[in-house]
């Protein structure tokens, strides 16, 4: 009998310490499904700003668990300039962009935004939106 239960405590040893070539689940093991939100602070979604040269954007994004990567780009709607774009890796669970963009036209204008950020695991979300110059 002290046979039997050794030999069964060895093979829990073994089987759990091999758990990644069986291919055994993991019941402790946190899976996110949840992708990464926007708060888009300034400019908001159609918001009607007076010309500057440049302007704040304040955007803040945030994961439950941990972002990777956040993309930025800017471009007037009628694509009379070149496109604005920001890339950055993020290895945290909230990211701000806070950065001052140059407005390539002098003119009224409505530009189009495109906002997107990549979670840890690879959950995305995207938001495309508006603003205008006057």
């Amino acid at each position: 009998m002290k046979k039997i239960l050794i030999a069964g405590m060895i093979a829990t040893v073994f089987l759990s310490s091999c758990k990644d070539e069986f291919n055994l689940p993991e019941y402790d093991s946190y899976i996110d499904g949840d992708a990464p939100t926007f708060d888009l602070l300034f400019p908001s979604i159609d918001t009607l700003i007076d010309y500057q040269d440049s302007i704040s954007f304040n955007i803040i994004c945030r994961d439950n668990y941990a972002l990777d990567s956040f993309f930025f780009e800017m471009q007037p709607d009628d694509l009379s300039a070149d496109l604005i774009s920001y890339k950055t890796a993020v290895n945290d669970s909230v990211y701000t962009f806070n950065n001052r963009i140059a407005l390539p036209k002098a003119e009224p204008t409505r530009y189009e935004v495109y906002v997107r950020a990549i979670d840890a695991v690879g959950n995305s979300n995207n938001k495309v939106y508006f603003f205008s110059t006057k």
